[in-house]
């Protein structure tokens, strides 16, 4: 009986203090990510203040909605109360984890990684983290609706709203992760709309070049052959012999006969590996435009700038064959839109190989990828076959093995220990990564064709901030980017102070390629760069950056209606615009591929016909959004039109959309002669809705995407 009545007392005890308890719950569950996430940043104090403050508008929130409905509808206050701690909660560990890694808030990288691709390969690295935020997640949402499915006190009733009120507001317009979710996602598309007007006072100011010639307008001769070598997160830190003594002692040996680039600096964003990969061959940093929609196409938009010329472009034109090996997946973090976009000849990655062969290179599955001592050895394979190509080629090989937080050693090896400390499996790996890199350069001075190749070996950006070596790193005062050539004439130290974007152009310079190109912002090291382009890759200048990209890229009207637009599946699957690719991918993965039967296909085209925006679709709903502003837009798939599975697009206007017909046939193959052996369908050619027959082509383009043309010219398959 007694057991029984302390039962009940407490009971009725719970039930009195019920939103009190919920309240505290709440603050309690909603500060332990952000406590932990500030911890490895470089401001913790400030961090933690944020994350208290967040804490206690978040548990507020919480309260107020849960105060808004009534007792007697018990079930749906504890489903509300649990919907808005799950979202307060994702929120918080979502922001936590890119305080964690970049050292912001929501931003242009953590969309760009916000894909399925990032779970698939980085739940390897963090494992047991994702695992702990699950079960927490879903703990903390049935404790908070459990608690307030009991009354609510009376008294306590209005004060209760009126503050709950109070911390929503508050919620939303101080730095919470709410807040800056509310701002990236939302605020901040609806900003992008209004029209910037940019002078060329802004263009002088930071140092961007418009004279650019387009990229079917670049010749260049070629040089030398150029091999370049991207080591993940290995900055110039770890060639400290005071904290990291006898870490990496190949690189240090190279670096006696190398030009050694002592000031260079990530760019903006170019602070993560694929920012790191587009900068240093683009010649100018990702923007905003790039990302296609807002997670499309794993986040870039392959659209936007394709009549600039990259270096690979360069080579390209110079006759180089152009060939990429990674030790990760290439369908990460839209590696391979990039790569295929720069002209590549050939993508190398582990995964991509049937099962026995991987095994044989010594396949992982962390990062989708093989071990950098594999990858190495590959490599210097893959270098004397170029070389038998009697052609100039660029061969790119990116590691993996010191990627955060605790990198991944190859199974056999030195193991590498700080003194009197345990041994480091990241700091093993990265010792690991050096000798395979020794043992690479040595391989390449030993073929006759090193007397004619550049080495270029740079870091892809500094060490991640939830690196297990983070805290040591920052004792430096001076992080830089390990960058240095070999086989570059007489060693020396360059000290012009350069970013990620400089080293397009050094790259040609240092082969000795000469080439008519100019990249918008990057200029070689080994001269005398602008100083004003440093500043070309801040906040304040991309307005006046994504004004030249609009201008330079995409369709141009130029040339035969019906040679202006088509759809290629080989070298991969493209639309041919005046001759320029502009690659088709898949939202999910990555790979190259033609829309599906569901699907369709957009194009953004400015007034002048250029391609400014791309994006695909599964749903009618989203497409209408899409083109609700009434802009230019090119719609082409299985599912773009009256006949189509997205049958809301029949009821769209016309007037300024072109919109092909809505069907495909099969693809006939790039230089096959013989026609296509398509059935012929009757089909519905929107606006003027006039049914047409075809044998040619797939998908039709009403008048009004040339207004000389009095019929409708065709895409066609090649």
């Amino acid at each position: 009986m007694l057991q029984k009545k302390i039962y009940t007392d407490a009971i009725h005890l719970l039930q009195r203090q019920s939103s009190f308890i919920a309240f505290i719950s709440a603050l309690l569950v909603l500060l332990a990510p952000g406590i932990t996430s500030a911890f490895f940043t470089s401001s913790p104090v400030t961090r933690c203040i944020w994350a208290m403050l967040s804490a206690i508008v978040g548990a507020g929130t919480v309260s107020f909605f849960s105060f808004l409905i009534p007792d007697q509808w018990k079930r749906l206050r504890m489903i509300v109360s649990g919907l808005v701690l799950f979202s307060l909660l994702l929120f918080t560990i979502l922001e936590g984890i890119s305080w964690i890694i970049s050292s912001k808030t929501f931003s242009y990288e953590f969309s760009l990684h916000l894909s399925v691709n990032t779970l698939r390969y980085g739940i390897s690295g963090y494992e047991w983290a994702m695992t702990a935020a699950v079960f927490y997640l879903a703990a903390s949402v049935v404790t908070i609706g459990y608690f307030n499915s009991f009354p609510a006190c009376t008294k306590g009733r209005m004060v209760g709203r009126s503050a709950g009120f109070i911390s929503l507001i508050l919620l939303l317009v101080l730095p919470t992760p709410s807040g800056a979710a509310l701002r990236f996602w939302v605020v901040r598309p609806i900003e992008q709309q209004k029209k910037i007007v940019v002078t060329d006072e802004d263009y002088y100011r930071f140092g961007i070049k418009r004279n650019i010639p387009d990229r079917d307008n670049i010749r260049a001769v070629p040089g030398k052959n150029l091999v370049l070598v991207y080591l993940e997160s290995t900055e110039n830190s770890y060639l400290d012999q005071t904290r990291f003594p006898g870490l990496m002692p190949n690189t240090r040996a190279l670096l006696k006969e190398a030009v050694v680039f002592e000031e260079l600096q990530p760019s903006t964003n170019g602070v993560f590996t694929i920012g790191a990969l587009f900068a240093s061959q683009a010649g100018y940093d990702l923007t905003d435009l790039h990302l296609a929609g807002r997670f499309g196409n794993d986040g870039i938009n392959p659209a936007v700038g394709n009549r600039l010329c990259s270096m690979p472009g360069v080579l390209k034109k110079a006759g180089y064959f152009l060939s990429f090996m990674a030790s990760n997946s290439l369908n990460f973090a839209s590696t391979k839109v990039i790569l295929t976009e720069f002209g590549y000849d050939d993508l190398w990655a582990a995964e991509d190989l049937p099962q026995k062969i991987r095994q044989y290179y010594g396949f992982t599955g962390e990062w989708g990828g093989c071990r950098d001592s594999m990858l190495f050895r590959i490599g210097a394979e893959k270098f004397r076959t170029l070389s038998e190509l009697h052609q100039p080629f660029l061969l790119t090989l990116m590691t993996i093995d010191a990627h955060h937080p605790d990198g991944v050693a190859s199974s056999a090896g030195p193991v590498y220990a700080l003194p009197g400390e345990e041994p480091s499996q990241l700091l093993t790996a990265i010792h690991r990564t050096d000798l395979a890199l020794g043992e690479f350069v040595a391989n390449l001075k030993r073929h006759p064709a090193w007397k004619n190749t550049i080495l270029f070996v740079v870091s892809d950006h500094l060490a991640m901030n939830g690196a297990s070596t983070i805290r040591m790193l920052r004792k430096n005062p001076h992080r830089r980017l390990l960058a240095f050539a070999l086989n570059a004439g007489m060693p020396r130290r360059i000290t012009v102070k350069g970013k990620t974007f400089d080293l397009a152009p050094t790259f040609l310079e240092l082969a000795g390629v000469q080439h008519n190109n100019i990249f918008p912002l990057g200029e070689s090291l080994l001269g005398q760069p602008n100083p004003r382009r440093l500043y070309g890759d801040i906040k304040l200048a991309q307005p006046a950056m994504e004004t030249l990209l609009q201008k330079e890229s995409g369709y141009s009207s130029t040339g035969k209606q019906d040679e202006a637009v088509r759809v290629v599946t080989s070298p991969y699957a493209a639309l041919k615009i005046n001759g320029v690719l502009m690659p088709i991918f898949s939202y999910y993965t990555g790979d190259t591929t033609l829309p599906s039967e569901k699907e369709c296909y957009t194009v953004r085209l400015s007034p002048e016909n250029r391609a400014v925006l791309w994006q695909r679709f599964k749903r009618a709903a989203p497409v209408a959004t899409f083109l609700e502003d009434g802009q230019k837009t090119l719609l082409f798939g299985p599912a773009s039109g009256p006949a189509g599975v997205l049958t809301g697009l029949s009821e769209l206007p016309g007037s300024s959309i072109c919109r092909p017909t809505t069907t495909f046939s099969p693809f006939r193959k790039t230089g096959s002669s013989a026609p296509s052996t398509a059935r012929v369908r009757k089909r519905w050619c929107s606006p003027c809705r006039t049914k047409q027959r075809n044998n040619s082509s797939d998908l039709l383009f009403p008048p009004d995407i040339n207004r000389n043309a009095s019929h409708p010219a065709g895409i066609v398959y090649a």
